[in-house]
């Protein structure tokens, strides 16, 4: 089993048991905020599945179907969970908001719990380890799907000090301070929704062949300078298929130079792209000729 696959089951147990906790924590402890975690986790745990089926189908060979391979489904994952993120944050927070005018409209709203405060903390404590394993693992491999969820589990430990603060207010401070749960429960939505949009215009720029950055625009152009013979690069178009870096650009070479010797400098020249970007690097090198 790959370690994208091994932490992304890790973090299906983990989102699991974060679950029913919080979950049960929230209805005993009557805490809409911990109730609106509970969600956010099951959201993890949902998504979970989205990177496995990403990963498995990203994996799959070149075939004629897919030339530049199959790296885009690994990007479709990662949409699915920022699409997943931005829906549950509408949904907490309608529930939220609605909560808050039954308070504010003199509608008594049930007290939290100490335990519904205590499962927030150990909820902060355990997504924000899963976050920095999983990124962990993430940089290491250059996915953009586990890049993605560690955020997605970032965003689950933000919402949970948000909860854990208003929870905690709500339950220790008495009973004119639990219009904070609901109030807690509408920060975590919107930690979920710029998160979610966060990930996904991420993602559409990946899906709409986006160019690279402008600093790695010009680090190719430095690098085709850099191979003796070569001139001018031009009409550079860059895209990403998954963590595919593919380069389309043109160069000069002397009209008289033969065609064996034109043929080893466009080697040597998408060579020294995928030694800077990988192994898996497409370079397709347009050959101008100039007189001699």
């Amino acid at each position: 089993m790959s370690a994208e696959n091994r932490i992304t089951w890790l973090s299906v147990v983990v989102n699991i048991l974060l679950t029913s906790i919080k979950l049960v924590a929230g209805i005993f402890g009557r805490s809409q905020a911990l109730i609106a975690d509970a969600v956010h986790s099951f959201s993890d745990f949902v998504t979970d599945f989205a990177v496995l089926v990403g990963l498995k189908m990203a994996s799959k060979p070149q075939d004629t179907d897919h030339a530049y391979g199959h790296g885009k489904y690994e990007t479709l994952a990662a949409t699915v969970i920022g699409l997943a993120l931005g829906y549950v944050a509408f949904q907490i927070a309608a529930a939220a908001i609605h909560r808050i005018f039954d308070a504010l409209n003199g509608h008594a709203i049930p007290a939290p719990s100490v335990a519904a405060f205590w499962a927030a903390l150990l909820s902060i404590a355990t997504k924000e380890w899963l976050f920095h394993k999983t990124m962990r693992v993430a940089k290491a491999t250059g996915s953009s799907a586990l890049v993605a969820n560690a955020w997605h589990h970032r965003s689950d430990a933000l919402s949970s000090i948000a909860t854990a603060t208003g929870v905690g207010a709500a339950a220790l401070l008495g009973r004119n301070w639990i219009i904070l749960d609901p109030i807690a429960a509408l920060f975590v939505s919107i930690f979920l929704f710029r998160m979610g949009w966060r990930i996904l215009r991420e993602q559409l720029g990946t899906l709409t062949d986006q160019s690279l950055p402008p600093a790695l625009c010009r680090k190719i152009l430095e690098l085709a300078r850099s191979v003796p013979g070569m001139s001018e690069p031009h009409n550079l178009r860059t895209r990403m298929v998954g963590r595919t870096v593919v380069i389309d650009l043109h160069v000069r070479l002397p009209g008289d130079l033969p065609l064996y010797e034109a043929h080893e400098l466009a080697t040597r020249l998408e060579k020294t792209f995928q030694q800077h970007f990988g192994k898996e690097t497409i370079a397709n090198i347009h050959l101008e000729p100039y007189p001699a």
